[in-house]
């Protein structure tokens, strides 16, 4: 009897302990170290990886879980231990955000041309537009293959890390200004022409020269057949009408 007893009480102890400090965790977290508070806009992901949801407003927080609407207005609720051991990104706690935006140029373009485009954007976001206060351009990539130069756009926003909405449409106003301008100048991205597909080399080994008597046969073959078609007067050729043409001028001389 004793020993059911003891076992029962080591379990409940122990269960009791694992909830006792859940509860001590999560309310030093939320309420001692308090990385938001409600109306906060934040990013949460697992650390290492880019954010699965867009950003979430802090509507309530408890001691042991965290309420936060998304950006589609949907009400989630996370447990505080769960949060403690993302990362998170505090947006109404940032400063100015910096973006990339990306612009593909193509390999075409004349360098005097490459580089009016550079100054027309650094004075667009500089003195044009007044949603940016300073801009970095780098060009980032080559991508011969595909036919164009990948520029690289960092635009510093003149609005704070939570004003999502101001900060994106300042985006797409940017890159609407870089389409007007390339169309202006005559820039135009043309599809490369589709690389030339190369023929694997012979194998080696007993392959190899089993795979070189066969093509050396089907050439012979192909020459063979070619030679008797030359040579026949009405003989059909590839084109098809070669060897007709031939007939009807030999007709009259018989």
């Amino acid at each position: 009897m004793l020993i059911p007893l003891t076992s029962a009480l080591l379990i409940f102890f122990t269960l009791a302990g694992g909830v006792c400090a859940e509860v001590f965790t999560s309310f030093f977290f939320t309420y001692v170290t308090r990385p938001y508070d409600i109306g906060e806009r934040v990013y949460v992901a697992t650390p290492g990886s880019s954010p699965a949801l867009s950003s979430l407003i802090v509507k309530d927080v408890e001691v042991l879980r965290t309420h936060f609407l998304t950006a589609n207005g949907e009400a989630m609720v996370v447990s505080n231990s769960s949060v403690k051991n993302m990362a998170l990104t505090n947006l109404s706690r940032s400063g100015k955000l910096t973006l990339l935006v990306q612009l593909m140029v193509p390999v075409a373009t004349q360098s005097s041309k490459i580089n009016e485009l550079l100054e027309a954007i650094t004075s667009y976001v500089s003195d044009g537009s007044g949603d940016w206060s300073a801009c970095d351009n780098q060009f980032g990539e080559a991508a011969l293959d595909k036919g164009h130069l990948l520029l690289n756009i960092w635009p510093t926003s003149v609005y704070a890390a939570h004003e999502i909405m101001a900060i994106y449409a300042a985006k797409s106003r940017l890159l609407l200004f870089c389409h007007a301008y390339m169309q202006a100048a005559n820039i135009e991205y043309i599809m490369p022409v589709l690389p030339m597909r190369d023929s694997p080399g012979p194998r080696a080994g007993l392959a190899g020269v089993v795979e070189q008597a066969l093509s050396a046969a089907a050439v012979g073959k192909l020459t063979a057949a070619k030679g008797q078609g030359d040579g026949g007067g009405g003989g059909l050729r590839a084109d098809g009408q070669a060897g007709v043409a031939r007939g009807r001028v030999g007709a009259p001389c018989l």
